[in-house]
């Protein structure tokens, strides 16, 4: 599934190595859309942490499930709420980047209060739920979806070209 395909893209870190910078620093957005990028990421940290809707996040985060779909549909319904309010202006190249952005973030708190320590494996779990449904909100079929993942299996990357061996180097003319 994409659980593994997200991790062997981010370097397959083991156990919870997994920070919103290491994340971060996978994530390439275009220049043309990076001031959006940056927009969607600062609103969502302020619904995230806002007086209003922090417990909530909490109560959420707390309830019993897998960690994994705890913090893929978290992130869903924080990005689709963004979009709501927005009225749909949220450009659609950036929902995935600043949501795995914002998921990340959620698992840096979680950690740093002591609240849970999510591993890859449920960060990944989360992400590929997450994924999954903004897609499916966008209209995509999950089937397709899970074809085109496939389709960047392991089996079918090809190698990269073996470097060609230095040529040795001339002679120095007049030496």
């Amino acid at each position: 599934m994409a659980t593994g395909l997200i991790q062997e893209k981010m370097a397959r870190p083991q156990g919870n190595e997994l920070t919103p910078e290491s994340v971060d620093s996978k994530i390439k957005v275009p220049a043309e859309l990076q001031e959006a990028y940056d927009r969607v990421v600062v609103a969502g940290m302020k619904i995230m942490y806002s007086k209003e809707s922090h417990r909530a996040m909490l109560e959420e985060i707390k309830r019993p499930g897998p960690m994994g779909q705890r913090l893929g549909k978290g992130i869903t319904g924080l990005m689709l709420l963004m979009i709501k309010e927005s009225n749909n202006t949220v450009p659609p190249a950036v929902v995935i980047p600043a949501g795995v952005k914002l998921l990340m973030e959620t698992v840096d708190f979680l950690r740093k209060t002591g609240i849970a320590n999510p591993t890859n494996e449920e960060i990944g779990q989360g992400v590929e739920i997450f994924i999954t449904s903004i897609l499916q909100q966008f209209g995509a079929d999950p089937a397709k979806l899970e074809n085109a993942l496939n389709q960047f299996s392991n089996e079918n990357i090809p190698a990269a070209p073996e470097a060609a061996p230095a040529a040795p180097a001339a002679p120095m003319q007049g030496a």
